[in-house]
């Protein structure tokens, strides 16, 4: 047992070094599920071809029939046949064996019992022995049929002792009126069924054993709640006490007792054998027999015949047609996946190696062709296909992506769709060009509530697609209306949907889109603004920081926004004391008051704080890793250089001087890093030419690469000199009218180390 358990576990667990982003085994896995799915959306047995409705014109060859076929009714004048069976057949109903002698009797014992125990509450209230309300309530559970609240029976206790007044009927008289009339009302045919829910003008009677039939008007039976209303509506006017009319209504709904019975089984057996009856063919075609030559309008006699034809056909199919239908189907859908792969592997090679990124772009496709089976589940009038929303997996991938993997992936989708769909390339197409004009409109997006306009985009797209089609088939103006329709719901759900889906992907996927970035590059965010009041100097810095990034990051093919994003939060951690960061200050340097170990703490603390304070106010985890990663394992070396002597007197380490890391681990976080040495050490250079400029850049990215900064990053020699271009580019527009002022030199040591 003990070794069995071992088995399940060392099964489950994973193995080291294994990384889900990455591992080739997941994407393999991907793949499979992805197409099996796929496969499984795809109907049993449609081959891809020409689809037809009414009014367009059969461009095929001519058609003749293989093999002799009947012709199937339209399945809609089908289902309205079987309704107007059920709407025709009489209910039936069977003889309850109520007697009116049995009513009479019941009703005379009901009666002298109630006046039992009126006459005994009677006996007991003037013997002033007991509770009538009690003695009265115990007696009507033993003895009566009718159940009265104790506020009826206080009433008809009154009623019986004459204490009433404003009655028009004595107790007596009201009880024989009473029962008269509910004897002769037992006499009417009174059906336990609503005459409300019976459709036809008769209903079928079994009458005794020997069932034989009879026919009744509808008009000439009662159901129980007419009798209990036409009770009511005699005695109710004589009685002006409410509970008295509720007692004579629980009596007669007690002794009006249905004397029809309605049968459900022997009802339904009739309508399934009429159903059974109507045929479901209207004529038959033979063998040889042309079913429509090319260029013929498609009528609807027409059309009942081609569906007939594919449906015996698909009856036709043996084990074996099947077996072949499906690989081919199989290799229909794994070549345009396997076509997106190469897309992947070889043109967006970042986004292949990520798995994460694989099953996000997956489900897209999948929920895709799941709208397209839903579309072909869905039997109605409509044109419902229209509502294969692709525009949203357009919008998501341009948005999370770019356009580029947008477009490829949206041809694809569109084809997947077509397959699912049994060979439907109008839809294919009315799609295709809804989605590539969705990517157009989300391509450069300032904000979320962008992706709305979208909308605009996507009927343009749908509307031109669907008339070019529809003039094309020579369709009647209700069919282009209706399909015009259908198209504008699309493009107003579209972006709906994929708004919802983009917080939705977000979340789930911990992926930090160019959207997110613009949105936190708002100067406006409450951190930034923050920052820009109680660290002026460092929010300047920070801009500069940005502008250098971007442009450098843009020269190499890395995310120009994401890095600049990334210099705006990097030294957020200031906030805490920002009056120990030089940029920061105006005439006193605190750090003259402090021994140089607590200086280098409170400088090298500013990235703890700062990762913090990113995640209280929840930036992404890409915006975070700037923080720490832009300063790395490097000294501070002002402070450093203050106490080396005292460190090697003393034999200890420069580990206290050092920021905690970890190393910049991307092209962006290594640019960032290189941009804020930059940027502090030339902000106080005197007289700063281009010549000058490019020395200094060239000697903090050979410092930074000597110290082994850049190791984890992937950045070349070559982009490192397209990184020092596009620096000296930005830097000489800045200085080129820098004069440097003498009373600036001096702090021009201490701004190189303490400010970055």
């Amino acid at each position: 047992m003990a070794t069995a358990v071992r088995k399940i576990k060392d099964f489950f667990t994973v193995p080291p070094g294994f990384d889900f982003r990455t591992n080739i085994g997941v994407k393999i896995g991907i793949g499979i599920v992805t197409w099996i799915i796929i496969i499984l959306f795809l109907p049993s047995y449609k081959s891809i071809e020409t689809q037809y409705e009414i009014g367009t014109i059969w461009s095929n060859e001519d058609l003749i029939a293989p093999f002799s076929f009947p012709v199937y009714k339209d399945d809609q004048d089908y289902e309205n046949e079987k309704q107007e069976v059920i709407n025709s057949v009489s209910p039936i109903f069977k003889e309850s064996g109520l007697q009116e002698a049995s009513v009479k009797s019941q009703l005379s014992n009901f009666f002298d019992k109630l006046d039992n125990i009126l006459n005994k509450a009677e006996v007991l209230q003037k013997d002033n022995k007991g509770d009538i309300n009690s003695e009265l309530l115990d007696e009507q559970k033993d003895k009566l049929f009718v159940e009265f609240s104790p506020e009826e029976w206080r009433a008809l206790f009154s009623y019986y002792k004459g204490d009433l007044s404003g009655e028009r009927i004595s107790y007596g008289r009201l009880k024989e009126d009473l029962s008269l009339y509910l004897q002769e009302l037992s006499k009417n045919k009174i059906t336990d069924k609503s005459k409300s829910d019976i459709k036809s003008e008769t209903v079928s009677v079994i009458i005794g054993n020997n069932k034989v039939l009879s026919s009744e008007n509808v008009s000439d039976i009662f159901d129980k709640e007419q009798v209990v209303e036409m009770v009511n509506s005699k005695f109710t006017p004589l009685l002006s006490n409410n509970e008295l009319s509720e007692v004579v209504r629980k009596i007669s709904n007690v002794f009006l007792k249905p004397s029809l019975v309605y049968d459900e089984n022997l009802t339904n057996l009739e309508i399934q054998t009429r159903i059974d009856a109507i045929p479901k063919t209207i004529g038959i075609v033979r063998e040889n027999e042309r079913i429509i030559s090319k260029h013929d309008p498609i009528t609807r006699q027409t059309k009942l015949k081609l569906d007939s034809y594919k449906k015996v056909r698909l009856e036709r199919v043996g084990v074996q047609d099947y077996f072949v239908q499906y690989i081919g189907k199989a290799l229909m859908v794994l070549i345009l996946l396997l076509s997106f792969v190469f897309f992947l592997r070889y043109i967006r090679p970042e986004v292949f190696a990520d798995n994460l990124m694989l099953i996000l772009i997956s489900s897209l496709i999948i929920l895709q062709c799941f709208f397209a089976y839903l579309s072909l589940q869905v039997v109605v009038n409509a044109p419902v296909e229209l509502l294969i929303f692709v525009p949203v997996t357009s919008i998501l991938l341009t948005i999370i992506f770019d356009s580029r993997l947008s477009f490829y992936s949206s041809a694809i989708t569109c084809f997947l769709i077509a397959a699912v769909r049994g060979g439907d390339f109008t839809i294919a197409f009315i799609s295709f060009c809804g989605a590539v004009l969705a990517i157009f409109s989300v391509r450069d997006m300032k904000n979320r509530n962008q992706i709305f306009r979208s909308f605009f985009f996507i009927l343009i797209g749908n509307s031109i697609s669907i008339l070019a089609i529809s003039l094309d088939r020579v369709q009647d103006t209700s069919q282009i209306l209706s399909h015009l329709l259908f198209g504008a719901i699309n493009a107003i759900m579209s972006p709906v949907i994929a708004y919802g889906l983009l917080i939705f992907y977000e979340k789930a996927f911990r992926i930090t889109t160019d959207l997110t970035l613009v949105e936190l590059s708002d100067f406006n965010h409450p951190l930034l603004k923050e920052l820009s009041s109680k660290a002026p100097g460092t929010f300047h810095h920070s801009i500069i920081m940005g502008n250098l990034s971007e442009k450098a990051a843009d020269a190499i093919g890395a995310n120009g926004v994401l890095a600049r994003v990334g210099c705006y939060y990097h030294d957020i951690g200031k906030i805490a004391r920002p009056e120990y960061y030089v940029e920061n200050q105006m005439d006193n340097n605190l750090h003259d008051r402090l021994n140089p170990k607590m200086s280098a703490k409170i400088i090298i603390s500013h990235v703890k704080d700062g990762v913090k304070l990113a995640e209280k106010y929840r930036l992404p985890q890409e915006i975070i890793n700037f923080i720490p990663m832009h300063h790395g394992t490097i000294l501070v070396s002002y402070f450093h250089n203050k106490d080396k002597e005292a460190l090697e007197a003393e034999g200890q380490s420069d580990e206290i001087y050092r920021y905690p890391g970890p190393k910049p681990s991307t092209k962006e976080a290594g640019i960032v890093m290189l941009a804020d040495a930059v940027e502090a050490s030339t902000r106080a250079m005197d007289d700063p030419t281009p010549g000058k400029l490019e020395k200094q850049i060239d000697r903090i990215i050979n410092e930074r690469l000597n110290d082994g900064q850049l190791d984890e990053c992937d950045l070349t020699l070559k982009d490192l000199t397209r990184i020092k271009q596009s620096f000296l580019a930005i830097l000489v527009g800045i200085h080129h009218h820098r004069i440097k002022y003498p009373e600036e030199q001096k702090k021009q040591t201490q701004q190189e180390d303490i400010a970055i």
